[in-house]
């Protein structure tokens, strides 16, 4: 089966190219803003109707939309199949909204004359990676000022119906695979975007820490949002604590409740640990070298062992009021993480020192 994307170029055909390129086995032809003039849309069984004019003066906006759909009716064979990417502002009585309700009806007048399936998918603000700062996504333009520590500034507050273009994406596949379609907008205002990516940048930018994203908005908003970070601000740094026992240092903080993650290294015949926690736990994971693992719950004198490598990784839990250490009993130097289940606290550090 054949696929076409009109507009295939732009921030919405982008993503759906890629996607459809690489989950599903159709034939999928890109096409730029002069699709009429591509023959491969002759052979298209679908076409994914991207290709619009969201700028210009009244007249002009809406001569060009009208012709840009003449043109694919002109263009695609008897019997295609269509899904036409309209807007929410079909519903209202302006410029842009008034062609693009002619658009529909034209698309739909054409299948049923032609024999082909009409999918009309009105659909709501969109946002995304890698769609075009300052032109028309407030999310985008949000995004991009935040991240260069640009000024922001909001005239009128507003909730503003928002959908994530891989959401859209789905949708565009589920009407080809005649499956039903329906977006899942999240509803929220312009100010608590700013909000939230105000966060994100302070959290991420300042502390080299995850953002505590709590939905599937929040970590699609946090992705559009690192899509526009130069690419000097790609590495982040971290401090990296040295001693005679080997190397440590923070792998990844979240600003929730997930604890962190710590990478370290150890020579051979050091002991790290020798503590015990009262509300935190730790996993260790040694990746690369031997170990010994040993426990014992405070107040008893056994001891309980554990034999770990890196030839046969094992994930290791430290229970509460348990002291623990881990020892390296190779020859060469032992790699392993460590994930705490809560943050450090200067003011309650929950590590008491105490030999196994």
């Amino acid at each position: 089966m054949k696929v076409g994307i009109t507009g295939g170029y732009g921030f919405i055909g982008y993503h759906t190219y890629y996607n459809l390129k690489f989950t599903t086995d159709w034939d999928i032809v890109r096409l730029n803003k002069d699709f009429y003039n591509d023959e491969r849309i002759k052979d298209c069984d679908w076409i994914i109707h991207l290709a619009g004019v969201n700028r210009g003066s009244g007249d002009e906006l809406y001569k060009q939309n009208i012709d840009l759909t003449q043109l694919l009716l002109d263009s695609v064979k008897s019997g295609c199949n269509i899904i036409f990417s309209s807007s929410t502002h079909a519903e209202l009585n302006t410029t842009y909204g008034l062609c693009k309700a002619e658009c529909e009806q034209m698309i739909q007048n054409w299948c049923q004359q032609y024999g082909g399936k009409f999918y009309n998918l009105r659909i709501p603000n969109v946002f995304g990676a890698f769609c075009k700062p300052n032109y028309n996504s407030f999310v985008t333009t949000m995004c991009y000022k935040v991240c260069k520590s640009e000024s922001v500034e909001i005239t009128k507050d507003n909730d503003i119906n928002l959908v994530y273009v891989k959401d859209v994406v789905q949708q565009f596949k589920n009407c080809i695979n005649n499956d039903k379609y329906e977006f899942n907008s999240t509803t929220i205002s312009i100010r608590q975007i700013l909000k939230k990516l105000q966060y994100y940048k302070d959290v991420y930018f300042n502390d080299a820490k995850i953002p505590n994203l709590n939905s599937d908005f929040d970590r699609n908003l946090f992705n559009t949002f690192i899509s526009y970070l130069d690419e000097k601000d790609r590495l982040l740094s971290t401090e990296l604590h040295k001693d005679e026992r080997g190397s440590l240092f923070e792998l990844l903080r979240t600003d929730s409740s997930e604890g962190q993650i710590f990478f370290s290294t150890t020579n051979p015949n050091y002991v790290r640990g020798q503590h015990f926690h009262m509300t935190k736990f730790e996993r260790f994971c040694v990746i690369e070298g031997e170990a010994k693992i040993r426990m014992r719950k405070m107040g008893s004198k056994k001891v309980t062992e554990y034999y770990v490598s890196g030839e046969d990784i094992k994930l290791f839990d430290t229970p509460v009021m348990y002291t623990h250490n881990i020892e390296n009993i190779g020859k060469d130097k032992m790699v392993a993480v460590f994930w705490v289940s809560k943050l450090l606290d200067e003011n309650d550090v929950d590590t008491y020192w105490e030999n196994v």
